[in-house]
């Protein structure tokens, strides 16, 4: 690189079938850059690593690179700092020069990876070799999406993280170091650099939990995670012009970037602000696409060819071939519980209208606010009953996939009725006709408590007639945090907050005030599913994600034994905002 750090790359050439020699070019490139290690083993290979078979035979050179600080590259790692955009920049250049290179650079990937693309994407300047990407299961904005949710960090998850980097930058290493298939391979120093190489990966997070755990820096929103926002780059993506295909999960880890990801970019492509909401009839960009289902963040995409997908897209934007064209609405989505495709072009769904739910007494779920008050009471409880489905998604679905790899079936989206005991719950009539939840969900609740830091936790479910609670999302909010950032929430044209953002800097926390009746925007992760008729919608109320949402040392001591008192109905109700279409009105 250009400050001297060397990375270490594999490059799989196309080869002749008959001679098993290097086949005729040129061939376009695809590059990934993966901190997991390049020649990470199944499920690791899920989001990183090891070379695409389907794509190099079919007329691809393929380079899988090392992050610096990470397996065989040297240097020193930061979690998607700006030397690796820098990198990635160079890398991209590097790669179009290679020997039967036809001097255009694609790149895909998963997860870190797909992130990786978005900020090499907007690195690379106008006019780079870099043309299209696919960037799968990509974040938005890592502190909002995964770190922390609504301000209540997300303290396991990134410890789990932490840990499972720290194993594969000891097991890649160790590899490639035992050389295997006897391939010459650079020995990186021995094992001796192996050990140290974990050593330095549980030096980087240790201390990094530990500061989230007690309450410092990294507990808030703030340059820490400044360089972890693909949503700051977008226009500079938008400017280089270059092709974006993005791939969601409505349960996914990142379940609430890849939309913001799509509006980002078609915004910023249409001359708009990319935090902003589309605008029904806006222009589309046909060089960002979104392709969002009922998926985890490692999956197998219930049986849909991935590569295949990938391959048109890339033929088209690296080969030129017209026939690998994709046409149609540039977003495309299947919702939770239906096989169809839907397929449109704004975010928010012009189709989904934002239809209110006042809570009311009874654990009703009305259209109309009660015109009487009256109040709900909510104990504030640290732990209790795990969500499967919410256990299931920020371990990333690896049960599940690994399960389901071997010839079994585990989901853990089915049945969510166990985070109900001791919960506030308020669920809708019947449906009587299909109805399709599609968009971003917001709950505006109105409380009293008794405390100066409140926590809330929402649970959004689809109830079938028998009883089934199947989980469809979720979302929190640590009360201290309910500052919201007037230029990045979404609201409707009477004011109601459509899709908040709460700002969660150190200096923009608040401390609730005690017995004082205040308003709090919870934003529910956005999410898609089919309401059959006779199923109703419920919206549980709790104080924990046990054992996800772990509030900082002095939030959890300001939040111990707190009780909060629920408006329901009166001058300032509480409600729930769902955006609800008929599913025949879109394609």
């Amino acid at each position: 690189m250009s400050d001297g750090v060397v990375l270490r790359a594999d490059v799989h050439f196309p080869t002749d079938p008959d001679t098993g020699r290097p086949a005729d070019g040129p061939f376009p490139v695809l590059l990934s850059l993966t901190p997991y290690g390049k020649l990470a083993p199944p499920p690791a290979a899920q989001i990183g690593g090891g070379p695409t078979p389907h794509l190099i035979r079919r007329g691809y050179i393929e380079v899988m690179v090392d992050v610096r600080g990470t397996g065989v590259s040297g240097g020193s790692f930061e979690m998607l700092g700006a030397d690796q955009a820098r990198d990635g920049a160079e890398l991209v250049n590097w790669a179009a020069a290679l020997p039967n290179s036809n001097g255009r650079v694609g790149m895909f990937g998963i997860s870190y990876l797909a992130i990786n693309q978005l900020f090499t994407a907007a690195a690379v300047g106008p006019d780079s070799p870099l043309k299209a990407i696919f960037p799968v299961m990509a974040a938005n904005d890592f502190y909002r999406d995964v770190a922390a949710m609504g301000g209540a960090p997300h303290l396991p998850a990134v410890r789990g993280y932490g840990a499972v980097y720290s194993l594969l930058n000891v097991l890649n290493p160790t590899l490639e170091f035992l050389n295997p298939g006897g391939h010459p391979r650079p020995r990186a120093g021995g094992l001796a650099a192996v050990r140290q190489r974990g050593k330095d990966q549980r030096g980087y997070f240790g201390p990094l939990t530990a500061e989230v755990r007690t309450g410092g820096d990294a507990a808030y929103d703030g340059p820490l995670w400044d360089s972890m926002r693909p949503d700051a780059v977008l226009s500079q993506i938008a400017d280089n012009k270059v092709a974006v295909f993005l791939v969601g999960g409505w349960h996914d880890a990142f379940q609430r970037g890849a939309p913001l990801n799509y509006v980002g970019l078609q915004n910023a492509c249409a001359g708009r602000p990319p935090g902003r909401p589309m605008q029904p009839g806006q222009p589309l960009a046909d060089r960002i696409r979104l392709l969002i289902g009922p998926w985890y963040h490692v999956s197998d995409f219930d049986g849909l060819h991935m590569q295949d997908l990938q391959l048109r897209w890339f033929d088209y934007w690296l080969k030129d071939d017209e026939s690998a064209a994709i046409s149609g609405s540039p977003f495309t989505f299947q919702a939770i519980g239906d096989r169809r495709w839907y397929h449109t072009g704004e975010y928010p769904l012009p189709q989904a209208a934002a239809t209110r739910f006042y809570l009311s007494e009874g654990g009703r779920l009305d259209a109309e606010a009660a015109v009487e008050p009256s109040f709900a009471s909510l104990p504030y409880r640290a732990r209790g009953p795990m969500s499967g489905r919410s256990l299931e998604q920020w371990s990333l679905g690896l049960n599940s996939f690994v399960t389901s790899a071997a010839g079994g079936r585990i989901r853990h989206d089915q049945d969510n009725r166990r985070i109900q005991h001791g919960a506030l719950t308020y669920t809708t009539e019947p449906f009587e006709s299909p109805m399709l939840l599609a968009g971003p969900v917001a709950l505006h609740i109105r409380a009293t408590a008794d405390t100066s830091e409140t926590l809330w936790v929402a649970h959004l479910d689809d109830v079938a007639p028998e009883g089934v609670s199947r989980p469809l999302s979720q979302g929190a909010l640590l009360g201290s945090h309910r500052e919201l950032d007037p230029d990045r929430t979404w609201y409707l044209p009477d004011g109601t907050v459509l899709r908040p953002h709460h700002i969660s800097t150190r200096s923009a926390v608040t401390p609730v005030v005690p017995g004082e009746s205040t308003g709090y925007d919870i934003e529910i992760f956005p999410t898609a599913a089919l309401i059959a008729p006779g199923h109703r919608l419920r919206l549980t109320v709790t104080t924990y994600d046990f054992p996800h949402l772990v509030p900082a040392a002095p939030a959890r001591q300001a939040l111990a034994g707190g009780l909060y008192r629920v408006h329901q109905g009166g001058a300032a109700p509480s409600f729930l905002l769902l955006p609800l279409a008929d599913p025949d009105s879109l394609d």
